[in-house]
C-alpha cells in the first residue's frame, strides 16, 4: 500500500490480525460423522465462493487433508489457482468443520477482524502479483509459501468500517456477479451455436435451399471419379517418366502396381443429402507425392534449430479449433531447404495429431509465407477440385469428431496417427456447393467472433471494475469514515492482549 491511510487506520502484518495455517482446534465426536469436504474444484474463481462442496465421513478425511472451519479464509497456494483468485471466506457449514485440498493456506481472523476484510484484500490483483513473485517450486507446481502471508502488510480500518465496506462490496458484487454470469452464459451459448452451425454444414442442412435452387448441380459421385482419375493419371505419368529416365520400357502390367487410396467404410455412416457422397481424406488429397504427410522426426527439428526469423514452423500451438493461431516460430533458410519435403503452403489444411478435440485442423493463411510442419502435425494438401475451407469446417464439426473417436489412441495424450487420419470420412458435395457452404459458415463465424470479442471486452471491464472497487475499499475511499469509530490501533491493542492471555 503506497497511498496514505485514512485517519484511524493502520498498516500491520497479517499475523497481527490472523493466524496462518492454525490447527483445527476442535475434534469431531465420531469417525462416521459427516463433514464438509472442499476439493480445489469446489472453490470458484475471483472469490465467487463454494461450487458444490462434498460431504464425506470424518474418518476418510481426518488425515492427509487441510482442516479449517467456518469463518476461516482459504487461499489456493498453487499455480494457476492462486492467480485465478480461488480464495474465499468459508461460510457456515454443518458442524462448522471442513477438510479440503492440501493446496490451501488457511487464515483464521482474530476476534474483531471481519473475515470478509481479509478475503477481499487477498483477492486484490496487487496482492496476487506479490504472491506470484514469491512462489517457489517446479514449473507448473509453483506454490505461495506461508512466509509470504506471514510478512504480508494489511491495512486495518476501524472494526465498524470493515463491516460497512464488506456489506457495500457484497451488495454491489451481487449485481456484478449477475452481470458477469449473464456474459458467461452468452459465451457458452455462442459456443453451442458455433457447434450447431458446423453440424448443419456437415449434414447438408445449411445449404438445403442452395440445392433446391441448383437441381442440375454435378453429383459428388462424378466429382469424386474425376479426383481419383486425375490422381491415377498423375501416378502413371510419374511412373512413365521414371522408366524413361532409366532408359527402360514399362514392364507388362505395370499399371496394376497402382495403389488405390483408402475408401470410406459405408457400413456405419449416416445417409447424406441427394447428390452427396462419402470420401476419405486419403481420396481427397491432391494427386502428388506427400500430399498427406506428418512432420519431421524430433532429430531433424530440435529446439536448438529455431531462429529469431526465417521460414515458419507450424506447430500444435498454431492449430486452433478450426482456425489458425498466429504463434510464431522460425528456422533458418538452410534448415528449411533440408526439410522441404514437409513444406506447407497457403491453402493447405494442417491437422493436429496430438491433443484434445481430434481431429482438429486449420487452413494455412496467405500471409504465413514459407513454412514446414512440425512433428505431431500433419499437412494435407487437398485436390484442386475440393474446397480446403469446406474440408476444414467439416473436419472440425462434432459429427466428424464423434465418428473418429475410435481412431484415437492414448488417454493422457490422445493421438491420431497418419494412417488413421487417412481413413477419416467426410461428406463431399459438388464444388459449387462446397464454396457456398464455406461462404455461409465463414460469414456466420465472423459474426460469432465479433460477439465473442465484445463479450470478452465486457468481461475485462467487469474485472477491472471489481479491482477498482477493491482499490477504493483499501484506500478508504469506498464509504465515508465515521469519526466516532474506535481507531484500529485500539482494536489491535485489545487483540494483542487477548493473544498474550491465550
Amino acid at each position: 500500500m503506497t497511498e496514505p491511510l485514512p485517519q484511524g487506520w493502520t498498516l500491520r502484518p497479517l499475523t497481527d490480525i490472523a493466524q496462518i495455517n492454525p490447527p483445527l482446534g476442535r475434534c469431531v465426536a465420531s469417525d462416521d460423522a459427516p463433514v464438509t469436504f472442499v476439493p480445489m474444484r469446489a472453490v470458484g474463481v475471483e472469490g465467487s465462493g463454494f461450487i458444490a462442496p462434498e460431504t464425506r465421513p470424518y474418518k476418510a478425511v481426518k488425515k492427509g487433508y487441510t482442516a479449517f472451519r467456518s469463518g476461516d479464509i482459504i487461499m489456493a497456494k498453487i499455480t494457476p489457482c492462486m492467480e485465478n483468485g480461488k480464495t474465499m471466506l468459508v461460510p457456515n457449514v454443518p458442524g462448522g468443520i471442513c477438510f479440503g485440498s492440501t493446496e490451501f493456506h488457511v487464515i483464521r481472523p482474530e476476534k474483531g477482524i471481519n473475515g470478509k476484510w481479509i478475503e477481499l484484500f487477498l483477492l486484490r490483483q496487487e496482492t496476487r502479483r506479490e504472491a506470484q513473485l514469491k512462489m517457489g517450486g517446479a514449473v507448473g507446481q509453483m506454490r505461495v509459501p506461508a512466509t509470504f502471508l506471514q510478512s504480508l502488510q494489511v491495512p486495518v480500518s476501524p472494526q465498524c468500517e470493515q463491516g460497512r465496506i464488506a456489506r457495500f462490496i457484497e451488495e454491489i458484487s451481487l449485481d456484478m456477479n449477475t452481470g458477469i454470469a449473464a456474459l458467461k452464459s452468452c459465451q457458452e451459448k455462442l459456443g453451442i451455436y458455433r457447434a450447431s452451425l458446423l453440424k448443419a454444414a456437415v449434414e447438408g442442412d445449411l445449404t438445403a435451399d442452395w440445392r433446391s435452387e441448383h437441381p442440375d448441380a454435378e453429383p459428388a459421385s462424378k466429382l469424386l471419379q474425376r479426383i481419383l482419375a486425375e490422381r491415377r493419371e498423375r501416378w502413371e505419368q510419374e511412373q512413365l517418366r521414371t522408366y524413361a529416365e532409366k532408359g527402360k520400357a514399362p514392364p507388362k502390367n505395370w499399371k496394376a502396381k497402382y495403389k488405390e487410396p483408402v475408401a470410406a467404410d459405408q457400413s456405419d455412416l449416416p445417409s447424406l443429402p441427394t447428390g452427396w457422397e462419402w470420401a476419405t481424406l486419403d481420396q481427397l488429397a491432391a494427386p502428388e507425392k506427400y500430399a498427406l504427410t506428418d512432420g519431421p522426426f524430433g532429430s531433424n527439428l530440435k529446439t536448438s534449430h529455431y531462429t529469431a526469423s526465417g521460414p515458419r514452423v507450424i506447430r500444435l500451438q498454431n492449430i486452433g479449433d478450426g482456425e489458425f493461431l498466429d504463434a510464431e516460430a522460425h528456422i533458418s533458410r538452410d534448415h528449411f531447404q533440408a526439410l522441404k519435403k514437409y513444406e506447407v503452403r497457403p491453402g493447405d489444411v494442417v491437422f493436429a495429431a496430438l491433443g484434445n478435440n481430434l481431429p482438429r485442423s486449420c487452413v494455412l493463411p496467405d500471409h504465413v509465407g514459407p513454412a514446414i510442419v512440425k512433428a505431431d502435425c500433419v499437412r494435407f494438401r487437398p485436390s484442386p477440385l475440393m474446397s480446403a475451407a469446406c474440408i476444414n469446417y467439416f473436419v472440425n464439426a462434432n459429427p466428424t469428431r464423434h465418428r473418429a473417436k475410435r481412431l484415437i489412441h492414448g488417454v493422457g495424450r490422445p493421438r491420431l496417427n497418419l494412417r488413421s487420419l487417412r481413413t477419416v470420412a467426410i461428406p463431399v458435395s459438388c464444388f459449387e456447393e462446397q464454396c457456398a457452404i464455406a461462404e455461409a459458415v465463414r460469414n456466420q463465424l465472423a459474426g460469432i467472433q465479433q460477439l465473442e470479442t465484445t463479450l470478452a471486452h465486457k468481461l475485462a471491464i467487469a474485472t477491472t471494475l471489481r479491482q477498482s472497487v477493491l482499490h477504493h475499499a483499501f484506500s478508504g475511499k469506498l464509504v465515508p469514515q465515521n469519526p466516532n469509530d474506535e481507531p484500529a490501533s485500539k482494536l489491535l491493542e485489545r487483540m494483542a492482549n487477548e493473544r498474550e492471555a491465550r
